[in-house]
């Protein structure tokens, strides 16, 4: 009789270290069975700046993550992001011989051989390689095609790669716990098999993932990834502004406090009304002008949206269908939606606030959306790592380690 399998996924972010346990059943369903968390200590825009108030972290989130779910956690999939990570595009195409026209699987590999080629840098690894459809004689779209008649096979792949020191960073902290990584995930690719669905990626998406240090984003076209990046910005930035661009003396719990009750991402940047923080011994009150506020939260979320939308081909954002899903802490922001929608000039869908008491659902809260999407990536990618051993995940992380790409 099959068992249930365990599948813990790992994020250390900016301003949460999160481990996720769960539960795959025989049927293939999953559960959610325990979630260790803890604020981040010794995190810089999603890396590691400090490797021992990390492992503590990271330690505390286990040990959690462990007596919530009653299990013991000896291997996670690990979510890394950072500035230095982003995705290249590359096609691989293979002619079949004369005395052929029946697309075998050999003719598959060859064309995915070619496609997930990609020269790149000595200091640089590859995360993730993402396939795309395949199209027969630069026609039908396929996600399988073997058993179809053709001439030539095209596919693209998405490679998704960072500088290896970066990466050996989070691989180290986790290692040390000790905890051994199954394999690496570029972290907007775990979330966006929490948030979105096949259909979605067909019609088009893109999904920013706004966190506390990082805003991730990932860019679907036809069912294929088309860009994926890092922009180094998130809520914990906004803070730093309020903080550093206010006209009164703000601290920092005083800025995340205004930032969330009274700001407005699109809102009326010239309202002279007060925005008001109390402190719990009344000593450090702030007044400030909620248009001031607004001004400040506007500012920097376009600049991040900005940089994202510079990031995606332009041809892409103007195909019918396309639509923008916002997720993380900072995708809570009133307003951001209508930010958004100006700047990128498509639907945008922004999550619901999660409920409280009963109500409250961690799979509804778009602050664990890449947490909970490494289960989802790891159960995808569980069965095809056991079919395609060469590279196996373990020699993967090992080349990490030893400079091979």
């Amino acid at each position: 009789m099959a068992q249930s399998k365990i599948l813990v996924g790992l994020e250390i972010g900016t301003s949460k270290t999160c481990m996720v346990v769960g539960e795959i059943r025989p049927d293939a369903t999953a559960a959610i069975i325990g979630i260790g968390e803890v604020p981040s200590a010794g995190i810089r825009k999603g890396e590691i700046a400090d490797q021992s108030m990390a492992r503590q972290c990271l330690c505390d989130a286990w040990q959690i993550a462990q007596d919530h779910a009653d299990v013991d956690i000896l291997n996670v999939f690990l979510s890394v992001t950072g500035e230095h990570i982003y995705g290249e595009n590359c096609q691989g195409s293979y002619r079949l011989p004369d005395d052929e026209d029946i697309i075998e699987e050999e003719h598959v590999n060859l064309a995915r051989e070619k496609a997930e080629k990609l020269e790149i840098a000595a200091d640089r690894f590859i995360i993730n390689r993402e396939l795309g459809n395949f199209s027969i004689d630069n026609r039908e779209a396929s996600r399988h095609p073997v058993g179809l008649t053709g001439r030539t096979l095209d596919v693209n792949c998405h490679v998704m790669h960072g500088i290896r020191t970066r990466l050996q960073n989070s691989l180290l902290c986790a290692r040390q716990v000790p905890l051994e990584v199954e394999d690496l995930v570029f972290a907007p690719l775990a979330t966006a098999q929490m948030v979105l669905t096949r259909q979605q990626k067909e019609s088009g998406a893109l999904l920013i993932d706004i966190g506390g240090g990082t805003a991730d984003f990932i860019c679907y076209s036809g069912g294929d990834i088309v860009a994926s990046g890092c922009i180094p910005a998130g809520g914990n930035t906004i803070n730093k502004d309020i903080v550093e661009l206010s006209e009164q003396r703000v601290t920092n719990k005083a800025a995340e406090v205004l930032k969330c009750t009274e700001g407005n991402a699109f809102g009326d940047v010239k309202d002279r009304s007060m925005a008001q923080y109390k402190s719990e011994l009344g000593m450090h009150d702030v007044s400030i002008p909620r248009g001031e506020l607004n001004r400040i939260i506007r500012d920097r979320l376009a600049d991040i949206l900005l940089r994202v939308r510079d990031s995606i081909p332009p041809e892409v954002m103007k195909r019918s269908g396309m639509t923008v899903y916002l997720s993380g802490g900072t995708s809570l922001m009133r307003g951001l939606d209508s930010l958004a929608q100006f700047i990128f000039r498509v639907p945008v869908k922004q999550p619901m606030p999660p409920g409280t008491g009963a109500e409250y659902s961690y799979l509804a809260d778009p602050r664990y959306c890449t947490a909970i999407g490494l289960i989802r990536f790891a159960q995808r990618y569980d069965d095809e790592a056991m079919r395609n051993a060469p590279p196996s995940l373990l020699k993967r992380i090992l080349n990490l380690f030893r400079g091979r790409r």
